[in-house]
This record gives C-alpha cells, structure tokens and sequence, in this order.
C-alpha cells in the first residue's frame, strides 16, 4: 500500500468514526510514521509502506479511535511553534493557554529593557510549556519550574533539554512554593495554570479529557479555587516588592480571584482573554510599582 492509499483509507474511517479534523489528524499520523512534517508527506505519495510500518500507523489509528487525545498518540505537540514532548500523565497544554501567555511574554519583554536578569516561577508546570516558551523568548529570563509530579517534571526537563534552555531553567518536584521555601527566591512574575475545574463541572468535561488527563492537573475543589487561593495566600512571600502573577481560570472565578487577591496582599490588575474573547486568566501584583503598572494602563 502507498501512503496515499493509507492516507486516503485512514482519512475515510475517521469520518465515517466522526474524528472532527479527519484530514488533519491523518496528516500528523503520517508524519510521526515517516518522520517528517506533515506537511511534507505528499513528497512521499507513491512511495510503498513496508508491513512493519502499516502494523505500527495501525496502531496509532487503533489508539486514536478508542478515544486517547491526539497529543499522547503523537507524543509530541506545539505550544508557540515549539515542539514540546507529551506522554500520558501530564496535562495537555491548550490554544486557550496560549493566547495569556502571549500578553505574559509581551509583559516579560516590557521588563527585560530594564532588568538584566529576570527569574520566572511556573507553578503546576506541567510539560514545561508555558515557563519554556516564555524563556525561549525573552532571553532575559530564568526560569524556575515546579510540579507535584515527577512524571510531569521529568518530561520539562527533557523539554528544556530539546530547546536548548537547561541551562536557563531548573524543574523541582513539590507541592506549589514548597521547594523555594528555604531558598529565599524571590520572583519578578509567577506563571500559574492550576488545577481550577470545580467538582460539579468535572463530569461536563469531554470523555477524552476526563478519560486519560491527569485529574490532579485539573480538579481544583469543590468551587475550583482550591489550588488558586493557595497561591495567592503564598504568593506574597516569594514575589518581589512589585512582582506580577498571571493566573488562569475559569471565567466565572474572576470576581473570587479578585476579592481573594485583596485579602492576601496582591493587587488585581486586569483580565487576560482567550482567542473566543473569554475571560482565561488574570494578572495581580504584589503591591504597585508604578513603572511596571503603567504598562497595563
């Protein structure tokens, strides 16, 4: 069988199974089985796949069919253009997240004209995808990652590795501040996306999400704010005087990030939207430093 035979095979059982972007999703199958870009596979149309090949991009299609995310199938995925590693057991970074972290890497931009060296805490980081492409771009930054599971970690570490970033960035195994605890750090920005799914929206979410992620990546509690208010509580401690959290959220929770930010000593900036224009994320300071305030004046 040619690839174009394969293509056009496997693009037909995914729509008759309602695979929603058949033709897409095939194309990236393809690439990760002939090792090259997606867009690169109809240079191999009328080449033969060898058996052995076929039984194996069967298996992909078998995995992909039963329901397992596109990520954990290909093992790899882009967060800003980057190639990022993605294994089963670490949360799957989304378009949604990519859109804050933007207006974040604009912001770390804005402060690295006037800091040499900025050091960046992600907190719940996860692959390392969002404190990565943050250090990726603005040179300035050092980045400091942190997760409660060593699975996750061990895939940032492999990510920083593959990005040429070990160097600018160091991953610890904790529960959100507890490894900077004793260290006396303290942060210009904290990049946070926590677990904030509350318990009663836990079921709403796509079988393939609460099937395969991991739920300790998402569940934050019985309102969603478990996690969140235990960075804002602490957040204080480990911010420099005029240092910047950017935290996502649910939209709903905004109103309580706010009031909770008031409480514990950090300052409600303004929203950060998602690319729909959904409230997805919120920045807070750690009192006011004019010159950096200004910025989202």
């Amino acid at each position: 069988m040619t690839v174009r035979e394969l293509f056009s095979q496997t693009v037909r059982l995914f729509r008759e199974k309602g695979i929603s972007s058949p033709t897409r999703e095939v194309r990236l199958l393809l690439g990760k089985l002939l090792g090259t870009s997606p867009a690169r596979i109809y240079l191999f149309w009328d080449w033969r796949v060898p058996e052995e090949k076929q039984k194996t991009f069967e298996e992909l299609v078998h995995e992909r069919l039963s329901g397992v995310p596109l990520q954990y199938v290909l093992g790899e995925w882009e967060f800003f253009s980057l190639p990022f590693r993605i294994r089963k057991g670490v949360f799957i970074p989304r378009i949604d997240t990519e859109a804050w972290v933007e207006e974040a890497m604009l912001f770390l931009h804005f402060l690295s004209g006037k800091r040499e060296k900025l050091l960046v805490c992600d907190l719940c980081c996860g692959s390392g995808a969002i404190g990565l492409a943050c250090a990726f771009f603005v040179p300035a930054v050092f980045l400091f990652g942190v997760d409660i599971s060593k699975e996750a970690i061990a895939l940032a570490q492999e990510n920083a590795a593959i990005l040429g970033l070990a160097e600018r960035a160091r991953f610890f195994v904790g529960d959100l501040f507890a490894p900077f605890a004793a260290q006396g750090v303290t942060f210009d920005v904290i990049l946070s996306n926590p677990p904030y799914v509350a318990e009663e929206d836990w079921e709403k979410l796509d079988a393939s999400i609460r099937l395969y992620e991991p739920k300790e990546a998402l569940l934050g509690g019985g309102d969603g704010l478990e996690v969140i208010q235990r960075i804002l509580e602490n957040a204080p401690l480990f911010l420099r005087d005029g240092g910047f959290l950017f935290v996502e959220h649910d939209p709903r929770q905004k109103e309580a990030i706010a009031k909770l930010g008031e409480r514990f000593g950090v300052t409600y900036v303004r929203e950060l939207h998602d690319y729909t224009g959904c409230v997805r994320a919120s920045v807070l300071q750690l009192r006011r430093e004019e010159d950096a305030h200004s910025y989202w004046l």
